[in-house]
């Protein structure tokens, strides 16, 4: 979130000459209606220590320190991540679209994807995963990158982000947009102008996020397919409807939409359980101290009727301190029991929330067996 806003600059100079001397009819012709940043690589230039990342997935660690060419590198640092519009009738979101496009996929790039997905099939082949694990692996690999708002006047190329180990959202997304793309999948950038976010949009078998046809996927945080979009960093609500940016001509889908959403349906529910359920102690427990100050209370008169010789007044109140006794013991009792579910339900809670990078082993955990 927080998404910085691109660097516009318009033509109007020379579109006024141009108008002024009669040359309306070949002005579009002349000029396209906008020019996009490229990298140019900068000869010479060296990278002092090449970036290498471990992190969790599924059952396993992932490291990852594939090399970088420092010239592409540098050169996209220096670009200028500005869209030249020569054409003041274009729509916003075509210029966006076409500035996040030529981010993600400069050509200069294809080397650093390259080298990239070559490290990650081998730990698909070595792991043995299926297609919708392998876009897992990639996914949680950028959302495992530190997010860091950037607050700048323009976003990274995904070479950068790489390079440099954390980004914001649009930083984020452009370098997994990129990766998956490249991977053959169908994938596209979500913008969202109100909030300043971006996101990724998997293609899946379903309607897909606000019927996109694609999948959420948030890239700032480590979260499963498909979920995630219910509020931001700050707990800023996502309600705008996004701006679809496709990235690349994969065809590849995720399917496993269905688990990721019953983990999800899953943990919603627990979280509804523990709030009944810690009311319900909150409850009991002042119930039970009020109890035992009682019997404490009736314990003192007791022993005063005893220690006094009040025999027959001593054992008057025997029978009812009894009976108070297990009325407490069984309050004590069902207790006790909702607060062993109470845990339960907590330590559930906290394995989905702490295995978000491990969606299979998260729906083994919960219902036994994939769908």
């Amino acid at each position: 979130m927080n998404k910085r806003q691109p660097v516009l600059i318009l033509f109007a100079v020379m579109v006024s000459v141009l108008l002024s001397i009669g040359c309306v009819s070949y002005l579009h012709s002349l000029l396209p209606p906008a020019a996009y940043p490229e990298i140019h690589p900068q000869q010479g230039a060296v990278l002092p220590i090449p970036p290498e990342y471990t992190y969790d997935f599924e059952d396993f660690q992932v490291t990852l320190s594939s090399t970088v060419d420092p010239e592409v590198y540098y050169g996209a640092r220096s670009a200028e991540k500005e869209v030249r519009i020569y054409d003041t009738t274009i729509d916003d979101d075509e210029w966006r679209s076409g500035l996040y496009r030529a981010m993600t996929t400069d050509p200069a790039q294809d080397p650093f994807f390259d080298g990239l997905a070559s490290e990650v099939r081998e730990v698909r082949s070595g792991r043995n995963l299926d297609s919708d694990e392998y876009l897992e692996l990639m996914a949680v690999f950028v959302q495992s990158l530190p997010y860091r708002n950037q607050n700048l006047s323009s976003p990274k190329y995904p070479i950068e982000t790489y390079v440099d180990g954390e980004g914001d959202c649009d930083d984020k997304s452009m370098l997994l947009a990129g990766l998956l793309a490249h991977e053959g999948y169908d994938v596209a950038l979500f913008y969202f102008g109100p909030e300043q976010h971006m996101s990724v949009g998997v293609a899946c078998d379903e309607m897909g996020y606000r019927t996109t046809g694609y999948a959420y996927l948030e890239t700032t945080r480590v979260s499963l397919v498909g979920t995630g979009s219910d509020s931001l960093v700050g707990t800023i609500p996502l309600e705008s409807e996004p701006l679809v940016i496709p990235i690349g001509t994969g065809t590849l889908k995720y399917t496993r939409c269905n688990e990721t959403r019953a983990i999800s349906a899953e943990l919603t529910a627990i979280k509804g359980r523990l709030e009944t359920l810690g009311n319900d102690l909150a409850d009991r427990e002042s119930a039970l101290k009020t109890k035992k100050s009682d019997l404490e209370t009736m314990e003192e008169g007791m022993e005063e009727k005893r220690t006094g010789g009040d025999i027959s007044g001593y054992n008057r109140m025997v029978a009812e301190y009894n009976t108070r006794v297990r009325d407490y013991n069984e309050n004590l009792g069902t207790y006790n029991e909702i607060s062993r579910e109470y845990t339960r339900l907590a330590e559930q809670h906290n394995y989905i929330i702490a295995h978000e990078y491990d969606r299979a082993g998260t729906y083994r955990s919960l219902f036994g067996t994939a769908s």
